[in-house]
């Protein structure tokens, strides 16, 4: 059995580690391990050992404690440790210093920024009420609240800055080459329905389904693992293909990008935008709208007897088949696919505008509007019936989808995996929208709106950051279960006696794996007021 011995020798004393064996019928000792001297130690070091060994023996360490003790305040210190640091890996903090000496402001934008990319990827709400949160996190400075407001003018004008900073760095950490570009456009929207000539708050198609209300058109760029590349904000009434041409500007100037395959949506493809990319040296995926192809092209695609060749993924741990055939059509080749279970999702929803149709028929007053939208149809805007041929039409169609490319390098399969990885934008506008909170947006100038848009995008940035250095190590942890384990990341400001001290709280909910896999120093349970900022 091993035990602790304290040895005097020459006026020190010496920690050693001594083991009990019997041999031959004798009791020896020997030392397994020595500590050396105690005064190497400090006080602290000597009751940290004495604290974890009283741990290991099932202590409480709060049962070390003697008197009154007293928690004066509860802390959260993982937003904090986590996000400052991937802040500091892509340099945003020293850009933020430069700018704030550059036009030497009497705010301190690093703090004002954190605060509020903190508040954001916690709990988003109000700037008013991050100011009145700020208390909540350890390691922030104060910040006042028209800090707040300024701090966002800056993100604005510096945007194209904070972007530059954040493409290189994702690509040199994961150690990749940019071969393949993800673009699409959505919607943000604002609680008014007030424009004004030449802003950026106007009406237009929103993707939100929020009618009457002004928005600002937002288009993203990613690679295949949701890393971001940069982003354009578009006035509210621009159509999304016009936004295809700006985008590859940006990527062409900006990034000296060559051999590279733009992937986006069906709103995107037209003559021009094919065109742009062709011209560009870059080769194109893009969605391909069957039901406007010429007549002879369409009968072929959706002639099922041209389906001999089959693609088999796996999407979320189930096996999708997919047949399709291919069509060369003014320069491009169009893959048309089909799949059954996109049929019975495509006459499911069909049945479902029947149904609704069959409810509006009950009341005319609401179909002027919306007849198309249900196979409605009138001669004289009044009787309304069922159009039977757009039905038929429209049922012809069942499990077919088209996408059209220029790229000759690459297989079949090769080009619709690529097209099938088109969803992970649709994931991060999903992270912008909800967990986020992008919108509703309560800023009315193109100034605060830029820089609450430029806030957003580097939020999203960290924390796909930290998805992604998760997933390498197999970790895949959803942006609520990352928020859930930062939560739970408090400590308890203690007063015992004339002590303060932190307690930290217990490890759970995928602590340890953040902590360990983005190189945090762990907290020790109990750790000297004056020790805290070592941690931070």
């Amino acid at each position: 059995m091993a035990y602790m011995r304290i040895d005097k020798k020459e006026g020190e004393q010496y920690i050693r580690i001594i083991k009990s064996k019997r041999k031959e019928g004798k009791v020896t000792k020997e030392t397994v391990y020595s500590l050396g001297k105690v005064s190497d130690y400090t006080p602290l070091q000597l009751q940290r050992f004495g604290t974890k060994l009283f741990e290991l023996g099932g202590g409480d360490p709060r049962e070390l404690l003697e008197g009154d003790i007293e928690e004066l305040g509860r802390f959260n210190y993982g937003y904090y440790q986590l996000f400052s640091k991937i802040f500091g890996f892509y340099k945003l903090d020293k850009a933020l210093d430069r700018i704030t000496r550059k036009h030497k402001l009497e705010i301190n934008l690093t703090n004002a920024v954190m605060l509020m990319l903190l508040e954001r990827l916690h709990e988003p709400c109000s700037k008013r009420q991050n100011f009145l949160n700020q208390s909540d996190y350890l390691g922030l400075k104060p910040v006042e609240l028209h800090q707040l407001y300024r701090s966002l003018d800056y993100l604005s004008q510096y945007s194209q800055l904070v972007q530059d900073l954040i493409y290189q760095p994702s690509r040199d950490l994961f150690n990749q080459e940019l071969d393949v570009v993800f673009y699409d456009v959505t919607t943000f929207y604002f609680e008014s329905d007030v424009e004004t000539e030449g802003a950026l708050r106007q009406m237009g198609f929103g993707k939100d389904g929020k009618i009457g209300n002004t928005q600002i058109l937002f288009g993203l760029l990613i690679d295949k693992h949701k890393q971001p590349i940069g982003y354009r904000i578009y006035k509210g009434n621009t159509f999304e293909g016009h936004t295809f041409e700006k985008a590859l500007d940006q990527l062409k100037a900006q990034y000296h990008i060559k051999n590279i395959v733009v992937v986006a949506d069906r709103g995107m493809l037209n003559r021009k935008n094919i065109h742009l990319t062709t011209e560009n040296n870059y080769e194109f995926i893009l969605g391909e709208r069957l039901k406007s192809l010429p007549e002879a092209v369409k009968k072929y695609l959706i002639d099922i007897h041209h389906y001999t060749q089959t693609w088999v993924y796996n999407h979320q741990g189930e096996s999708i088949t997919v047949r399709y055939c291919t069509y060369k059509y003014e320069g491009r080749t169009i893959i048309c696919t089909y799949s059954e279970k996109r049929a019975k999702k495509d006459k499911e929803e069909r049945e479902e505008k029947l149904r609704k149709a069959a409810q509006l028929l009950k009341q005319p007053n609401l179909l002027k509007k919306k007849a198309h939208h249900y196979f409605l149809t009138s001669k004289d805007k009044t009787n309304y019936v069922f159009d039977e041929e757009k039905i038929k039409q429209n049922q012809s169609y069942d499990g077919f989808l088209a996408i059209s490319t220029n790229v000759a390098h690459l297989k079949v399969e090769e080009v619709l995996d690529h097209y099938r990885h088109l969803y992970q934008i649709e994931h991060s506008f999903r992270t912008f929208k909800s967990h986020l909170e992008t919108r509703p947006m309560f800023h009315w100038t193109d100034k605060r709106i830029e820089g609450h848009i430029c806030l957003c995008y580097i939020a999203y940035t960290l924390l796909i950051h930290v998805q992604n250095k998760l997933l390498k190590a197999n970790i895949k942890l959803s942006e609520n279960q990352i928020r859930k384990a930062l939560d739970n990341m408090q400590v308890s400001y203690i007063k015992n006696k004339d002590d303060l001290f932190y307690l930290r709280s217990a490890s759970k909910d995928h602590i340890d794996a953040i902590v360990n896999r983005m190189g945090l120093k762990k907290l020790p349970n109990i750790i000297p007021q004056q020790e805290i900022k070592n941690y931070l």
